[in-house]
């Protein structure tokens, strides 16, 4: 089993105009895991685990900034709308 921390976090302000991001908010400063285990691909974050692809284990992994078109934004709208319906694992099912 390979697990990766990964911090999400907003793009820099200063490098990137704000019309890129989601509006600033501690909701989007949050620690994830990626995690590998036996050729499945999963994503850890706020209590919610995710099955995802290889691709996006490759791409939170390499950039796990937010903002528009973002994979790491992409996760953070999955994990929202489970939280929101009320239909969050709440653990790593499946691992």
């Amino acid at each position: 089993m390979n697990v990766q921390f990964i911090h999400i976090e907003e793009l820099n302000q200063k490098r990137f105009p704000a019309i890129f991001k989601p509006q600033k908010s501690k909701d989007y400063d949050y620690i994830g895991l990626a995690i590998e285990e036996g050729g499945s691909y999963y994503y850890w974050a706020k209590g919610v685990s995710l099955k995802i692809n290889r691709h996006e284990y490759e791409l939170i992994k390499a950039n796990p900034k937010l903002y528009y078109f973002s994979t790491a934004l992409r996760l953070h709208y999955r994990i929202e709308s489970l939280l929101n319906d009320g239909n969050a694992t709440g653990g790593l099912d499946g691992l």
